[in-house]
C-alpha cells in the first residue's frame, strides 16, 4: 500500500511540473536605436569640378511587434527609420543636398538560437524616399521590396523587460540599397494571449 501510495505521489508531482513548465503565448515589444551605415556604393554623377562630400553613417530607429507562441519559430512586424546616405555638393555659392530615406514595412520571423541569442529574418518593402535640395526642392518616394538579418543578445531585466544588443543587415533588393546597423534595444512583453 505503500508503495501505491509513493508512486501516485510521484506522478501527481510530475503532472503538475509538466503543465507549469508549459509556456503560454505572448506579444512582445522591441523599442530600439542606434547608428547605421550605408554598405552599397553610391552611383551620383555630377561634374568633377564641384567638391561633394557624402555621409554613409546617419541614425537608425526599430519597433518591432513579435508573437511569441509556444514553439520555437516566432511571427511578427517590423518598422522603423533610417538616412541609408546623404551627399553635399557645392557649385560656387550654391549647395545641393540629395539624400535617401528608408522607412522598412516587414514581416519578420524569429528563432533563438541559443540561450538570449535570437535570429530575425525579415521580407516586405522599404519605403524609400529621395530629397534633391538644389535650386529648388524636389521629393520623390517609391516602395521597393526588401529584406533584413539580424542576430540579438537579451538580457533580462525581470520577467516581463529586458534590454537587447542587436546587429542588423537591411536590403532593399530592388533598388540595390544596403545597410548595416547597430543598436541598442528595449524588450516589453506587454500582454499573455
Amino acid at each position: 500500500m505503500a508503495v501505491v501510495s509513493v508512486n501516485s505521489l510521484f506522478a501527481q508531482s510530475n503532472v503538475k511540473r509538466d503543465t507549469g513548465s508549459r509556456r503560454k503565448p505572448y506579444i512582445v515589444l522591441h523599442l530600439g536605436g542606434g547608428l547605421s551605415t550605408y554598405s552599397a556604393p553610391v552611383n551620383i554623377r555630377r561634374p568633377i569640378n564641384l567638391p561633394g562630400s557624402i555621409n554613409r553613417i546617419s541614425g537608425a530607429a526599430t519597433v518591432r511587434l513579435m508573437w511569441y507562441p509556444k514553439y520555437r519559430l516566432r511571427l511578427g512586424i517590423e518598422s522603423g527609420y533610417t538616412n541609408f546616405y546623404s551627399y553635399k555638393i557645392k557649385n560656387g555659392t550654391t549647395p545641393g543636398k540629395v539624400s535617401l530615406d528608408a522607412i522598412p514595412l516587414l514581416i519578420v520571423w524569429s528563432m533563438q538560437v541559443v540561450r538570449r541569442v535570437n535570429v530575425y529574418a525579415g521580407f516586405g518593402s522599404y519605403f524609400l524616399t529621395t530629397n534633391l535640395d538644389y535650386n529648388g526642392k524636389v521629393k520623390s518616394s517609391a516602395f521597393v521590396l526588401g529584406s533584413n538579418i539580424a542576430l540579438s543578445y537579451t538580457l533580462p531585466l525581470s520577467t516581463r523587460a529586458g534590454i537587447a544588443a542587436e546587429a542588423k543587415w537591411m536590403n532593399a533588393f530592388e533598388t540595390k540599397d544596403a545597410a548595416i546597423s547597430i543598436q541598442a534595444q528595449l524588450i516589453w512583453r506587454f500582454a499573455k494571449l
